[in-house]
């Protein structure tokens, strides 16, 4: 439960933030753009909802020993996650307010920053070292909600390609600045969360935390496409709609999204690796591996590994070769991105060898 609703509130979060930014834009340098109200109003609506699933879970364990009421209380008085919530659900009214009278999207724009503060002060990386953890949650997901909450309102609501060279002028740079944050802010998260990241992997969280790493493959590679191949079709006055491939790229990302969700709920490996952490996708895949104190992780190439490999690289070929061939469907490109993407993962994953 509280991974699908924090995978709806990334959603919620870059809905909200994607429209705000392309609305700060002048018209003459983006597409035209029609978000319907109850979507907005919806996502503003849904943003203290969806976060309270993890004050529900705090409350549920405190709530058999002093009761239900005495634990809401003390949690929403008392507790970090509690006091992040009341600023959340402040924030989201008057976000709800904001919508409905007729949208100021700069004004927009900075409550998104004030609720993405709140939430960030409420993450597993927050508490466990503040100062690190919430500079690097913050701009994590406001790096991402940036980048995934754009591309995605132009997919989906775009009314047309007018502008379309202006819009990648300023929308490349804000996507290559959100990658260069996602990555910097990761690093740092995952200094305060994950000792070993190779390590790691053996558990649920660092299965998901590859998982991520793996799907920015295509994600990178379809960002560099997108804009090359529309720059050199466009200029060029040669028929081309963008809309199809950018829809794939914005898929990708919302997979991000709710990848990070689901594993950010995981406990992170901060102590000593023991059989209860490990993953069961890694236990199914490696035949219920046995681990304890003295486990060494090592790699070696098994047929099966070769064969995901590849896989990988087919994968990859036609993933690639599909931007050349302007009669071959968006959904295929999308098709093999993924086909890619778990081929690489399953490959490094039945290479790891325990010793």
């Amino acid at each position: 439960m509280l991974e699908i609703s924090q995978a709806l509130l990334y959603i919620c979060l870059a809905i909200l933030t994607g429209t705000f930014v392309l609305y700060s834009v002048p018209a003459q340098k983006r597409p035209d753009i029609a978000v319907p109200q109850k979507w907005l109003l919806t996502s503003a609506s849904a943003i203290p909802i969806l976060a309270f699933v993890a004050v529900i879970e705090v409350i549920a364990n405190l709530g058999a020993r002093l009761g239900y009421v005495d634990a809401t209380i003390l949690v929403l008085t008392s507790t970090t996650v509690g006091l992040a919530w009341v600023m959340t659900l402040a924030f989201s009214i008057m976000l709800i307010i904001l919508v409905a009278r007729g949208m100021f999207a700069r004004f927009g724009l900075l409550i998104m920053v004030i609720l993405m503060m709140t939430l960030a002060w409420a993450s597993h990386a927050t508490s466990m070292d503040f100062a690190t953890g919430i500079i690097s949650d913050f701009l994590h997901t406001l790096a991402m909600s940036l980048w995934v909450g754009t591309l995605f309102v132009v997919s989906f609501f775009a009314k047309n390609t007018t502008n379309w060279l202006a819009f990648l002028k300023w929308f490349s740079i804000m996507a290559a600045a959100s990658l260069f944050t996602i990555v910097i802010s990761g690093l740092l998260l995952m200094g305060v969360l994950v000792p070993s990241y190779m390590t790691s992997w053996l558990t649920t969280y660092g299965q998901g935390l590859f998982f991520k790493h793996v799907f920015l493959i295509p994600i990178v590679l379809l960002a560099f496409a997108n804009t090359a191949v529309a720059r050199f079709m466009i200029k060029r006055e040669l028929p081309f709609n963008p809309l199809p491939w950018v829809r794939v790229e914005s898929s990708f990302l919302v997979i991000i999204l709710v990848i990070t969700a689901i594993f950010t709920q995981q406990q992170p490996p901060v102590h000593e690796l023991t059989q209860s952490m490990v993953s069961p996708v890694f236990q199914w895949l490696h035949g219920g591996a046995v681990i304890d104190g003295d486990t060494v992780m090592n790699f070696a190439f098994s047929g099966v590994a070769v064969a995901f490999l590849a896989t990988a690289t087919i994968g990859i070929c036609v993933f690639l070769a599909t931007f050349l061939l302007p009669r071959v469907p968006a959904y295929v490109t999308f098709v093999f991105g993924i086909i890619a993407a778990v081929s690489t993962y399953l490959f490094v994953m039945k290479s790891i060898i325990l010793l």
